[in-house]
């Protein structure tokens, strides 16, 4: 009994004293400052300050080197001038850009922030590509499989790397596929960084008018970004990121995994394989954002960079941006336009062995 006696006494001054140990830092602290000594004496906490996880992740972002390409308006009326009367005038935004010399040719709404849809998965490729390896696995939660409209039917509980996720998101714009990466990226680095990083990475490529709150493009008033800062975003990713230049220029993957599970992947680019010497980019759609699309034609030995925001549909979206890359083509290398037609889009659709 005296034991226990005495080890409760010991116990309580022990008590005791860290109360008053903590009950003196707490003074000092607040105390000091206001006579003046705050400024000479650093109190040092006992405890580990906390790891910033993204001093780690931002050198990963940047060591891939920002594109020279800059972009160049023109200062004459032509831009106004061949906008008058034209079909892809009803679309919400768009620009035709000759990536060669950066010359902007056309433009609506050029540095307006606008939603953008599923062109995001160009950002959430880049920046998935920065800070994981083609073969990182992922483990695809409730969550990700539950994610709609667009999606591969991943099944939560099952095992997928980066590979088959970036070539689902950049073909046929798998929102599952884009929740698995953002998930499995968070927890590779045990913080929630991704959708930092995709801001992050907006800010080194120079992008003024752009902002993610998701990695899939879906509608949110704080998710958006511009004409303009989707051509330097493009043209960076196709021109630093050999893999994605690669995917997005397939018209489909048959793809299997090593789980002996098969994924018909379409490109839903309306445009390749139809309109002459054109590699993807995205395209996409929601309710706020319209149909959206980005494209990259080459003829002639010069390429051109098209990109259109808030079409009323698949036909338009794609028909009008057509007729943005014959301008460009006419007005920088004197080619005839393409003129392409509904029926031959309809012809192309055809192809698609699932609806968009």
């Amino acid at each position: 009994m005296n034991q226990m006696v005495a080890d409760f006494i010991k116990h309580g001054i022990r008590r005791w004293q860290i109360f008053v140990i903590s009950f003196l830092l707490v003074f000092l602290m607040v105390t000091l400052p206001k006579l003046g000594i705050g400024n000479q004496l650093k109190i040092v906490s006992p405890l580990p300050s906390r790891i910033d996880i993204f001093d780690q992740i931002r050198p990963k972002l940047e060591t891939i080197s920002a594109s020279e390409f800059k972009l160049k308006k023109q200062s004459s009326g032509f831009v106004s001038e061949t906008r008058a009367g034209a079909e892809y005038d009803q679309a919400s935004a768009y620009a035709v850009v000759d990536l060669d010399s950066g010359e902007v040719i056309a433009e609506k709404n050029f540095s307006k922030k606008m939603p953008i849809a599923s062109i995001t998965k160009i950002m959430t490729a880049v920046v998935a590509l920065d800070l994981a390896p083609l073969n990182q696995e992922f483990t695809v939660s409730a969550r990700a499989s539950g994610m709609v409209p667009t999606k591969i039917m991943l099944r939560p509980g099952e095992r997928v790397n980066m590979e088959l996720l970036l070539k689902s998101l950049l073909l046929s714009s798998a929102n599952d596929s884009a929740e698995v990466i953002k998930e499995g990226i968070d927890q590779m680095y045990g913080d929630y960084i991704f959708i930092k990083a995709m801001n992050e990475k907006a800010k080194f490529l120079g992008l003024k008018n752009t902002h993610f709150t998701n990695p899939q493009g879906f509608d949110n008033k704080n998710h958006y970004s511009s004409v303009e800062d989707l051509a330097i975003l493009a043209n960076y990713a196709l021109e630093k990121y050999p893999y994605i230049s690669e995917v997005v220029a397939k018209e489909y993957e048959d793809f299997n995994t090593a789980y002996e599970n098969r994924f018909y992947l379409n490109n839903w680019n309306g445009l390749l394989g139809v309109y002459p010497g054109v590699n993807g980019i995205k395209i996409g759609n929601t309710t706020d954002a319209g149909y959206t699309t980005t494209v990259v034609s080459q003829r002639a030995e010069k390429k051109l960079f098209a990109v259109l925001l808030g079409a009323p549909g698949v036909y338009e979206r794609d028909l009008w941006t057509a007729r943005l890359l014959d301008l460009g083509f006419e007005r920088v290398a004197g080619l005839e336009p393409v003129n392409l037609t509904k029926l031959q889009l309809e012809a192309k659709y055809l192809t698609w062995k699932y609806s968009n």
